[in-house]
Formats: structure tokens, sequence, C-alpha cells
């Protein structure tokens, strides 16, 4: 029997709070060329923010995740919104949690999430230097699980394959055909499995030895093997610099050819700080959005690394530093509609005969989870899903820079549609049956007015509907989630697919 985390059908019958959003629904994105376009307008879509894993991504642990506890992700969804973002990307989740609150949350704020399926924990990710060490079964259960617990909200925007597995000498020999295979096992579990195919990429560590050459390698090839989008983690814009001095000019002319979707998956370099942030400038102009998508500013919270937007307390509560401000101001002055754009050549469904500083090799290992990728998980997993949001505040205190408090409620730009079980139990005959280009979900509403955050804040005061509070229970059969959701449809007068 598969599990599914979903909100208490008494609690929704007996809610007095009611909560107003505008009546627009939140889309899919889906790789079009070499943007990321909205599903219903085709408008490109341009990333606006942030890195976040609270606590840091060598610190996690299994039994929490920045998406699992309401309470804290809702005390930092109205941050997200005062920083004026519309995509964050989280770096490790514990699949076997309950996601649904927090999606639901950053959905309604128009707030999309990229995700690593790799983690720190022994078995949840590859050795980059000896990866037929850790290429196993095991492994690749974990990223389908996490697939499984992801791929059902509409805001989910892409998965990444890796971060940085490619880094030195010996790893640039050993890991590039290793990714492919990832790439390649999870769009295979996909496309047999879950009625939407979200886009699988990878994120390049700030080395000029490989990142161009390696992209180049991983857009290539058959079209289940080849990577959907690219992130660069770049860091030469320091200080009071230019696009020139910065070299981002040569960034730019580097990827020119690129046929996918690229974009800046970290930056921010806090050499010479306070941090400017004049980059964003560019990100947002003529200078890069024919090539580049945006980007995600690292990070959210401060760690000891020093890269923090906010400092977070042990009782919880959360300040802005004074990054936050400067940077609050850039993305607010940026722009993301109209920006100029390019049409790219075809993707190349063959291969060099040689990549530059890494290896050439374009066999890949035969993939170690054959069976799963057949039948699928064949034990209890989380399905993740739109829920019916309760109470938009937190009861966590918020301060600015400055320390004075600032209301702890996030705003709603977006109605969240309700699911049935059937649209979250996809069956593999839907599965295939799916034209795997749509960008549409069955597991959640799939129309919009608007491509990101800033034209989404345009609507936010146009017809609204009522989304009444729901607690949320741990685990409910899927049966059962299929009464639950026709009586919450009943309850709170919500559209169910």
């Amino acid at each position: 029997m598969r599990f599914f985390s979903v909100a208490s059908a008494a609690a929704a019958v007996t809610a007095s709070l009611f909560l107003s959003v505008s009546a627009t629904k939140v889309s899919t994105k889906e790789v079009s060329g070499r943007y990321f376009v909205d599903s219903d307008s085709g408008e490109a879509f341009f990333l606006k923010g942030v890195d976040y894993q609270p606590g840091g991504s060598s610190e996690f642990t299994d039994g929490s995740d920045p998406l699992s506890s309401p309470e804290t992700c809702t005390r930092d969804i109205v941050l997200f919104e005062k920083l004026g973002i519309n995509v964050i990307r989280v770096y490790s989740i514990d699949p076997t949690l309950d996601h649904d609150e927090c999606m639901t949350k950053l959905a309604a704020a128009g707030i999309y999430l990229l995700l690593d399926v790799n983690s720190p924990i022994y078995g949840q990710s590859l050795n980059r230097d000896e990866p037929w060490t850790t290429y196993t079964e095991p492994y690749l259960t974990h990223v389908f699980s996490v697939i499984e617990a992801f791929a059902g909200y509409n805001n989910t925007l892409g998965f990444f394959a890796g971060n940085e597995l490619v880094n030195n000498k010996t790893s640039a020999e050993a890991s590039p055909n290793y990714i492919k295979a990832v790439v390649r096992d999870m769009k295979n579990y996909m496309s047999n499995h879950i009625i939407r195919q979200v886009p699988v990429g990878y994120s390049a560590a700030d080395d000029l030895n490989y990142r161009v050459s390696l992209a180049n390698y991983l857009e290539a090839g058959p079209a289940d093997e080849a990577v959907d989008f690219y992130g660069v983690n770049a860091y030469e814009w320091c200080g009071d610099n230019t696009f020139e001095g910065a070299g981002y000019d040569v960034l730019v002319n580097d990827f020119s050819n690129y046929t996918i979707p690229v974009f800046l998956s970290e930056f921010g370099c806090n050499e010479s700080p306070p941090r400017l942030f004049q980059e964003v400038a560019s990100i947002f102009s003529k200078n890069m959005s024919g090539v580049f998508s945006g980007g995600l500013v690292y990070e959210y919270s401060q760690e000891t690394s020093d890269y923090g937007l906010v400092s977070i307390a042990d009782d919880g509560s959360a300040t802005m530093l004074s990054d936050f401000t400067v940077l609050s101001s850039k993305y607010a002055a940026a722009t993301t509609t109209g920006l100029a754009t390019e049409e790219a050549s075809a993707r190349p469904t063959t291969y060099l005969s040689y990549y530059n500083n890494i290896s050439s090799n374009t066999t890949l290992p035969d993939t170690l989870a054959s069976t799963v990728i057949a039948n699928g998980l064949n034990s209890t997993y989380n399905r993740g899903a739109f829920v019916a949001i309760s109470d938009l505040a937190s009861n966590y205190s918020i301060y600015d820079v400055s320390g004075n408090a600032l209301s702890a409620s996030m705003t709603t730009k977006y109605d969240i549609t309700i699911p049935t079980a059937s649209a979250i139990d996809q069956t593999d005959s839907d599965a295939d049956d799916d034209d795997s280009s749509s960008g549409s979900s069955a597991s959640a509403s799939a129309s919009a007015s608007g491509s990101d955050s800033s034209s989404a804040s345009s609507t936010s005061s146009s017809s609204s509907a009522t989304s009444s509070s729901a607690s949320l229970s741990n685990f409910v059969s899927s049966s059962e989630k299929m009464g639950v959701a026709a009586l919450l449809a009943v309850a709170l007068g919500l559209t169910v697919v």
C-alpha cells in the first residue's frame, strides 16, 4: 500500500479561518530551447532566487529538512517575499517526510523549487572520485523516492542530478558518464511512473578547467541521457566591479552556443564585504538574458562560511542581515518580464570525439536499478501533493536589520487546487500515455497567468477565492485521501481535478 500525507478532513470541515487568495493558478514550467517557459503562456521564466538550506547542507541528517516544518517554512516564505524571489534551491531533503504544506505555501506565494536529489548521508550520493562504489540500487532507490515526493507539485521546477561532482582531475576522469547514468535513470523512472516529466539538470563547480567542457558533454547524446538544464556556480564578481572586469562577458561568450537553459545556480562572492550584488543588474539585462536565465544567490541563512542573508537564532527567530537589504533592493530593481531572449540551435544528439580536461567516455554504466525502474518502488513511500493550507502566520519572530519586529504573515498570489487520489496515485499506464513534453501535472492545477513572482504580484489584488485552514496528518492511504479530497472540495469550495 502506498501512503500519502494530507490535510485532515475534520479540521477542514470545522475550520473557521478563511484565507483570501487570487483566482489564478500556479502553472508548471517546462524547457523549451534555452529557456524555462510557462506551460500555459509560453513566456520565458527567469530565475530570481536564493539557495536555501538552513543549518548548512553538510550538516543535513534524516528526520528533518527545510521543507518539512510548516512553521519554519512559513517564517522563511515571509522573508522570501520581502526578498522578491521566485525560486529557491534546496540541497538535501528526507523523502520520507511530509512536504505538502510547505510546498503548497511556496506555490501560493509564487515560488518554485530546484531540488538536489542527493544528500551527504552515506549511500545517498555519488563518490566523485570512485562513483562505481556508490552507484548502487539503494542509492538510486533514494533518488527515485525524492522524485516521487516532489514530482507532483506544480512548483517543482527541476531536479539536480548532481552538484560539483567534477572538481579535480580525478573526478573529471571518473564521474562524467556516471552523472549521465543518473540522469538516464531518473528520466526512465519518470517516464514509467510519473505523469509529469520534471526537468533534470546538473550544477557545476566554479572551475574554469571543467565547467564548459562538462556542460557540452552533458547536453549531448540521446535525449534520455542528456541534461535538460545546466547550473553554473560562479563567484567571479567580487566587490565593486563591472560586467567585463568580473569576466561575465567571458562567461556569456562561453555559453553563447548552449542549447538548453543555463543559469547561475550559486553566485555572490563574499571576499570583499559587504556584498554589493552589482551583478544582479547584469544578470537581468540584455547583456546576459539572451544566454542566461537568471540565478540564485548563495545563501539564505548565515552559516560558518559567512554567506548568509538572514541570521536564525536558537529560538527560531530570524533577523535580516545587511546583505538581505542590499540584495532585496537589487532584486526589486531587476525586472524578469520582457527581457530579450534568443533562439538556440538544436541540441546536439551526437557526442564530440573529445572534451577538454574531462573524460570523453560516452559509454554509460548499465543501470543497477532496472527492476525498480520497470516496476516502481516496491515499498511505501511519500508521493507529495498540494493540500489546503492553514494559518499563514508563523509563531517565530522576524526582525529587520535594525532589530524592529516585522509581520510574520505570508501573503498569497495563487489559488491552489486540491488533487483527487486518482490524480495523485498516477498509474504506469497513465504515465505511458502522457505526452512527456507537457508541462502540466495531473496532481495539481496547471493553469496560470504570469510566469514569475514579479508578474504574479500584479494579480494579487484580483478576484479572490477562499481556502480554509486544515491541519496535516502524517500519512493516510490513497483510498482515504480520495475521501479527504472530496470532502475538502465540498467543505472549501475548491476545484477538484
